[in-house]
């Protein structure tokens, strides 16, 4: 869980900006946008794990 959070912390404003691109293409394009928001959680979760520790603190480069 520390992960999550902190991935959440240090690219907030990204993953915000993802959902309301989203969300925008929808409105001015189509609605098939819409189907792109349920992979954001996945790939979120996936770098969560990827690059950061138990304690929520990024990996240092290998």
């Amino acid at each position: 869980m520390e992960q999550l959070k902190g991935l959440w912390r240090d690219t907030w404003w990204l993953w915000c900006g993802f959902v309301g691109v989203v969300l925008l293409m929808s409105v001015l394009q189509s609605f098939f946008f819409l189907l792109t928001l349920p992979a954001l959680p996945v790939s979120f979760c996936y770098f969560a794990f990827i690059r950061y520790d138990d304690e929520g603190n990024e990996k240092p480069d290998i």
